[in-house]
């Protein structure tokens, strides 16, 4: 259900005219910027880090999952991964979801395992 919004596409359209003017003050000899696509599409992103979708919260009204990765609502459910991140940090976040991943799995195999339930 990932898409751009209107403010999106104003926010690139603004954007781009800057960087073609930066670009044509500089004597550019060409210049390369271009806005966002109509509609967004994962194949230009497949090296980026895309984020979110059941995000970590300390509140179940506001966010999928606790601390943990464990689902507010199926104390069964474990998500692992980058859809947790509210954004992006800018950075490569496979260490960052290392420490978490290792962080649930600690929980589960000393905690959950031991007695089913919420962990937060």
């Amino acid at each position: 259900t990932m898409d751009w919004y209107k403010h999106e596409h104003k926010q690139s359209a603004f954007m781009v005219e800057k960087l073609n003017q930066i670009g044509k003050a500089m004597d550019a000899k060409q210049t390369a910027a271009s806005a966002l696509p109509e509609h967004y599409d994962i194949v230009p992103y497949q090296s980026t880090h895309n984020v979110g979708g059941a995000v970590m919260g300390a509140d179940p009204k506001t966010s999928v999952v606790n601390r943990y990765g464990q689902h507010w609502d199926a104390s069964n459910v474990f998500v692992l991964g980058a859809s947790s991140f509210p954004q992006n940090a800018g950075y490569n976040p496979t260490g960052t979801l290392g420490a978490l991943a290792y962080h649930t799995m600690d929980a589960v195999v000393k905690r959950y395992i031991k007695s089913p339930g919420s962990l937060a």
